[in-house]
């Protein structure tokens, strides 16, 4: 089913899916926001404290929990979001010539891929490049889309000679969590971050000691409260392209950023090995028996 809250900015739809887990003081000052998020950006700390019957340390948490410096910044953010927001229409509606079509969806990636950079956890990837560059075999999972984005993990990390294997029927990735090690990192890919076979997976893996790592969409989830680290990502989405699919460019753009980074951080080790590959392949091919 097509999510309503698709397309709101990032930020609003990060407040929207931390509603279900705030407090009541907490929950009345993010419904003040979504309720009229253009009306807030003029209303104070002090303001909005009076206003949710709350304290200006509740607000300052929860700008900050979301990422933020302080309550300044938040404003200013939600103030850029909903200005792209104001002036592109990335919806596709019946009707809808097939250029104009195109156009959307070229478009709609572009926001998803800055969307997702921008309410990244750097942090959080800098630690995965980490504990990926350390481990002895890397297990990506997933089922249906999320599936092929394992795969195409699993391709872009056997280029670099890294162990890995990617696996997306439940009753072998049950398996293979619950016999890593604590070298291994496993990647579970779900956007929802409630596929509930990923989500055993992923605390099977946690129990054997391995590094879990979610691939998954914004908000707390299931999977990112399994997980050791998560890698959220954003993207607008319609009932004719589902948000999960369109945000699938972002999963491989941070696939391929993780591993491209190992790369780099290990030269001129990792494009000598590569070199060797390659001299390989060719061989093989020049040889005529």
């Amino acid at each position: 089913m097509y999510d309503v809250t698709a397309n709101l900015p990032p930020i609003l739809r990060r407040l929207h899916l931390q509603r279900g887990e705030a407090g009541a003081a907490t929950g009345r000052v993010i419904d003040y926001i979504l309720r009229d998020p253009e009306e807030f950006l003029g209303v104070t700390v002090a303001e909005l404290s009076d206003r949710t019957r709350t304290s200006d340390a509740t607000v300052i948490r929860l700008v900050q929990s979301l990422g933020f410096g302080g309550y300044q910044d938040f404003k200013l953010q939600l103030s850029r979001s909903l200005a792209v927001t104001r002036h592109s229409n990335l919806a596709v509606d019946a009707g809808d010539p097939a250029v104009a079509i195109l156009t959307k969806v070229f478009a709609g990636v572009g926001v998803g891929l800055q969307d997702t950079l921008d309410h990244l956890d750097l942090e959080a990837f800098t630690s995965v490049v980490h504990a990926v560059a350390l481990s002895r075999h890397v297990a990506l999972i997933g089922m249906g889309w999320s599936g092929l984005v394992a795969l195409d993990g699993q391709q872009r990390a056997l280029r670099l000679g890294v162990s890995s294997g990617a696996h997306t029927d439940p009753s072998t990735f049950l398996q293979v969590a619950s016999l890593l090690e604590p070298t291994d990192v496993l990647i579970a890919v779900s956007f929802s971050g409630t596929t509930p076979d990923v989500v055993r997976a992923a605390r099977l893996a946690r129990q054997a000691g391995a590094t879990v790592v979610a691939l998954t969409g914004l908000g707390r989830s299931p999977l990112s409260r399994a997980a050791h680290h998560s890698l959220t990502s954003s993207a607008p989405g319609d009932p004719y392209r589902p948000e999960g699919l369109n945000v699938r460019f972002a999963q491989l753009c941070l696939l391929d950023a993780l591993f491209t980074s190992l790369h780099a951080s290990q030269e001129p080790y990792m494009s000598e090995r590569l070199a060797r590959a390659r001299d390989a392949r060719r061989a093989l091919h020049a040889d005529p028996s």
